[in-house]
């Protein structure tokens, strides 16, 4: 049995984003193969089978059923297969190195390391605080306009906390863009809207517009406070696949209370977009 602690159980389900039953962006097949090639293991034998039988669960069997030396050398090999994810792929690093057993050199190394990660954490969460009360603030705003515009701001910081490198609104061709952002190599426009009801779906028709016009493989997050109208749902999924998701205020609070980081949610959001075409989900379907 692996000595992984709970807290670095955690970080590691968090970074390869286990919450769902998945293990990154692996299938049955794909995750089998890995498996095997990295330690010669079976993951989907009997010995493995833990709760629903996913593959996140038979990973987590497969922490309590093998050795530390078994355990660093195929999470060591996920690691790799994963693209490098700022403060919470290095903590992993240290994690397997940990486990792999490294010289007292390397063990004072990990000690600084991970001294440097729970301290970037504690900032993360300093910040976050800072912008849930912002953003309560606002949601008394009487002026709508100046509210819309200070979210914008609020969720500049929020993506730049996240290490997700947004860029403010820009213009296109005479049209306005709300700011972008980058999560795994793509590109996703953002729109927000914060208006007292549920958006019509004219609006999200002229954002789906502003993405059909940039490129085949440009993404969206529309962000509406108060959420879509029924109609709006059923008008985006008509006729054509859509491109980007739906993000309400419930979503934006959960992140800033630090329920689910915003990395994590984006990319169980745009798994459900491309398995199931959804573009609005119940954030309690997410944990």
């Amino acid at each position: 049995m692996a000595d992984l602690t709970i807290v670095e159980k955690k970080k590691l389900e968090q970074f390869f984003g286990m919450g769902s039953g998945y293990v990154l962006d692996f299938s049955n097949r794909s995750f089998e193969e890995f498996v095997r090639d990295s330690v010669g293991l079976d993951i989907f034998d009997s010995r493995y089978d833990y709760g629903s039988g996913a593959k996140a669960n038979r990973l987590r069997a497969f922490w309590m059923k093998e050795s530390n030396a078994v355990v660093g050398k195929l999470l060591s090999d996920l690691l790799d297969w994963a693209e490098p994810k700022g403060v919470q792929h290095e903590v992993c690093c240290l994690i397997v190195n940990r486990l792999l057993g490294n010289s007292t050199s390397g063990s004072v190394a990990q000690s600084d390391g991970l001294a440097a990660a729970t301290a970037a954490s504690q900032h993360r969460s300093r910040e976050l605080e800072k912008l849930r009360d912002e953003f309560l603030a606002l949601a008394s705003d009487a002026d709508r306009a100046r509210a819309g515009l200070a979210l914008e701001r609020v969720l500049n910081r929020l993506f730049h906390l996240y290490e997700l490198q947004p860029r403010e609104p820009f213009r296109v061709v005479g049209e306005q863009i709300d700011g972008s952002f980058e999560l795994d190599s793509h590109i996703y426009l953002i729109e927000s809207k914060w208006e007292k009801k549920p958006m019509p779906e004219a609006d999200l028709l002229v954002f789906r517009g502003k993405i059909e016009g940039k490129s085949t493989f440009t993404r969206g997050v529309f962000i509406a406070l108060n959420g879509i109208s029924k109609e709006a749902q059923d008008a985006i999924t008509r006729g054509k696949a859509p491109s980007f998701i739906v993000m309400d205020g419930w979503d934006l609070t959960m992140i800033l209370n630090e329920k689910m980081t915003l990395p994590d949610f984006l990319r169980k959001r745009i798994r459900l977009l491309a398995e199931q075409g959804r573009v609005c989900v119940n954030f309690a379907e997410l944990s």
